[in-house]
């Protein structure tokens, strides 16, 4: 993983690289690399070189190139980066929303407000790299977890539905949700295991998905559901690493 800090202010800079080193005393497994730099200048100089960076802490106001035009230009080729745009100036939100923006954290930075952010972000990261294998009778199928909308158990079968696909593997839920849990699914139902990223609205016996699918909610579920599903928009992960 590849993590470019960049900012036109020394001080800012500096603690935003403190933060971020300091996150590998909590979590010594995960490693990275840094890249700092001063100006959007420096920044697009090496990118357009050929490296790519996972999460970047871009400062929407400097000199010459600022956050945002660096955002818009790295946004051209890479749509999954996570951004972060960092100022002291609210009314760029925005602008910085309609490029995707994953958080916008206001200076002076707070640590607490930081670390909350960056650990959700570095769960997104994760997540959206991991495999979810499909062992079917025939074939073997590897679909990316965050591209699982929801699994749907039927008789002894495990069908699982994608945007484009439904897959079929010999299975039970209940082993399904040992797994998938961890990656932000959440049991709805005995027959659904669904991807809370795309659960668009709840209702008293629903969740509807972004794709317009409506799943059974049963009464039971209902209030561990609402209170999951809370803690998932408000970034508190289930993920461990």
């Amino acid at each position: 993983m590849h993590i470019a800090i960049c900012d036109d202010d020394q001080r800012e800079r500096e603690t935003i690289t403190q933060y971020v080193l300091g996150y590998k005393d909590k979590y010594p497994k995960i490693h990275y690399q840094v890249s700092v730099f001063s100006s959007g200048e420096e920044l697009l100089a090496v990118y357009r070189d050929g490296t790519k960076f996972d999460i970047l802490f871009l400062d929407i106001q400097m000199k010459d190139i600022d956050g945002i035009q660096a955002a818009q230009e790295i946004r051209e080729t890479n749509k999954h980066a996570i951004i972060f745009f960092i100022t002291g100036f609210t009314q760029y939100i925005s602008a910085a929303f309609t490029l995707n923006a994953f958080q916008f954290i206001v200076k002076p930075v707070n640590r607490d407000i930081f670390y909350r952010e960056f650990h959700r972000a570095m769960n997104k990261h994760f997540v959206e790299r991991k495999k979810y294998v499909i062992e079917s009778d025939s074939k073997t199928i590897v679909q990316e977890i965050k591209d699982v909308f929801y699994l749907e158990s039927l008789d002894h079968y495990v069908f699982v539905h994608t945007e484009q696909n439904k897959y079929m593997k010999r299975g039970k839920l209940n082993d399904e949700e040992k797994a998938l849990v961890p990656y932000g699914f959440i049991r709805t139902h005995h027959k659904y295991l669904v991807n809370m990223s795309f659960i668009s609205e709840i209702t008293h016996d629903h969740v509807v998905l972004t794709n317009g699918n409506r799943l059974n909610l049963s009464t039971r579920k209902r209030p561990e559901v609402m209170s999951c599903f809370n803690n998932y928009l408000a970034g508190i992960s289930l993920c461990s690493y």
